[in-house]
């Protein structure tokens, strides 16, 4: 992310893009936590970044399990402990999307800078 500072001139304060490392982070957590398939001992991950124009994108790729049903979940009470981070990229990012083909996950994490 210190490169894209650079490149697009915005330091650590910057809103949109703590909102954006944000997002990448709770859902890269997730990934790394869920996206171990059956019988790997460890998560394979892809993962890209992009910068075009005034939108920074990032894609990650597992080939982990399944998500069902979460991407839409709401935030849960405050009581509970677990289940934010989705909800927390949602809020933070511009689009986040989530498919599945085959045995693949592909995250897409949007944030209009």
């Amino acid at each position: 992310m210190q490169l894209v500072r650079e490149r697009i001139g915005r330091d650590t304060s910057d809103r949109p893009l703590m909102l954006f490392e944000v997002a990448l982070a709770e859902i890269g957590a997730n990934v790394l936590r869920y996206g171990l398939p059956e019988g790997a001992a460890e998560p394979l991950v892809e993962y890209a970044l992009r910068l075009d124009g005034e939108s920074l994108s990032a894609l990650l790729t597992d080939w982990g399990p399944p998500l069902h049903n979460h991407v839409t979940r709401p935030m849960p009470v405050q009581s509970n402990e677990t289940g934010r981070g989705l909800a927390i990229a949602r809020k933070a990012l511009d689009e986040l999307g989530y498919e599945r083909k085959d045995e693949v996950n592909t995250w897409r994490l949007v944030k209009r800078l």
